[in-house]
């Protein structure tokens, strides 16, 4: 019997390493370091710094007029597109104790927190994978600088989740991380995202080892989130008829060629090189990846396969899920239309090609390719962050937070009982009582 029950801790144990050194104490001023610079990239660039005056879709006309006109818990609670945003109505909610000019730097500020913590934790976690410390760093830093994060996904509470998917991967893999901040992570994590239901499988053999505090409370979410989408109703985008090649297509070009070119090239690169770009892409991409299956331990093995199938689950999922006509590979933007669909399908991949690049020994022919690959990719990556620099689409245009604010004011000294406040994108608004805005 004793035999039996060792045999699931055994399994656990080689896929679930714990990391082979004691963090150092000096660790800590690299983590405040980090998060410093975290911040700045996505406050700063022109992207991150149009964001502290412009509030984003459902960061307003969902999260703070329900903060603004429903008790806490109420808020808190109501489910919103089928299924509950725990963490993003947190930030409402406190967010809406702040002076009305704030709101938007609010929102932007609470998301580019969350997101730098996201890459902390990628940071710590792969220790127990990654033998690099550079290549942890990169595979942390693409958190903050992935060439598909930057636009409509970045410093916003609406479309935080995608990253939150990824951090609790992450915090269930990290066997000595903190109990109760950890914990903490990923109960909200599981109450504020649908897709967290693919990590049930990680949380459920960590139960076989000790410190089973961070699953038990990722199940427990996980079955409130459930619960919640089972009774829920949840409107969908559209009737069109899904295309299994227009998925597949969409699905290549999203995932693989987004990861390495970020979403806005994808506009000028496809038409004019075809297939010729996935295929590209996919080898720079199985390359690595082959050699982490060749060579990784059975730990790196795992988390590779584990990695690429999540990244295929989740893009074909969003894509079947929500399919509509805008997301075929012909639209004019190719794959700007929900470019969010990218973010954790690409962490994902990347996870896997990192497992590859850091498990090549270094005295073989094969070493040579993926080191080739490794600069490649390298290239590929800090093209893209730094198109972000320059990249004026990527900056909000629309109306300004205190232009829309102001406006709101305007319409209550006239007379009028009630707020129509004005954000982006366009045509996105919600109404408050005039009490509320003086």
């Amino acid at each position: 019997m004793a035999l039996t029950a060792q045999r699931p801790r055994a399994l656990a144990d080689s896929v679930v390493p714990l990391p082979d050194e004691p963090r150092h104490e000096l660790a800590w001023l690299g983590f405040l370091g980090a998060f410093v610079a975290a911040m700045a990239f996505l406050l700063l660039i022109p992207a991150g710094w149009s964001r502290l005056d412009h509030l984003w879709a459902e960061d307003g006309a969902r999260f703070v007029v329900d903060a603004v006109r429903s008790p806490a818990l109420q808020n808190l609670t109501d489910p919103y597109g089928g299924y509950l945003h725990m963490l993003p109505r947190m930030v409402a909610q406190l967010v809406a104790l702040l002076p009305l000019e704030w709101t938007a730097a609010g929102f932007a500020v609470s998301a580019a927190v969350l997101r730098a913590l996201i890459a902390l934790i990628t940071f710590a976690a792969s220790k127990a994978y990654l033998r690099s410390t550079p290549m942890r760093f990169a595979l942390a830093a693409l958190v903050i600088v992935l060439p598909a994060g930057n636009s409509e996904t970045l410093n916003n509470m609406a479309n935080l989740h995608w990253f939150l998917l990824y951090g609790a991967f992450w915090a269930l893999l990290w066997r000595n991380a903190p109990r109760v901040p950890i914990a903490l992570f990923v109960v909200l994590a599981a109450l504020s995202s649908p897709l967290v239901f693919i990590l049930a499988p990680i949380a459920l053999l960590r139960l076989f080892q000790p410190r089973r505090e961070v699953p038990i409370a990722f199940l427990a979410g996980l079955v409130v989130q459930g619960l919640t989408m089972l009774f829920a109703s949840r409107t969908p985008y559209s009737h069109d008829e899904v295309d299994p090649v227009q998925v597949l297509l969409a699905s290549l070009l999203r995932v693989p060629v987004v990861a390495f070119t970020g979403s806005e090239r994808v506009s000028e690169l496809y038409p004019a090189m075809g297939n010729l770009l996935i295929l590209g892409s996919l080898l720079a991409a199985a390359v690595p990846i082959a050699a982490g299956l060749r060579f990784g331990d059975r730990a790196g093995r795992t988390l590779a396969l584990v990695a690429v199938a999540y990244s295929v689950i989740l893009i074909v999922a969003c894509l079947v899920l929500n399919w509509t006509q805008v997301l075929q590979v012909q639209a004019p933007d190719v794959v700007m239309a929900a470019q969010r669909y990218s973010i954790a399908p690409c962490l994902f991949l990347f996870t896997a090609i990192f497992v590859g690049l850091d498990a090549t020994p270094t005295k073989t022919w094969e070493r040579v390719v993926v080191t080739g690959s490794r600069y490649l990719i390298g290239f590929l990556v800090v093209v893209s962050v730094f198109s972000y620099l320059r990249e004026p689409k990527t900056a909000l245009t629309g109306i300004a937070w205190d232009e829309s604010l102001a406006k709101a004011r305007a319409e209550c000294a006239a007379g009028a009982t009630e707020a129509r406040l004005e954000h982006a994108p366009d045509d996105w608004f919600f109404v408050v009582p005039c009490e509320s805005v003086r």
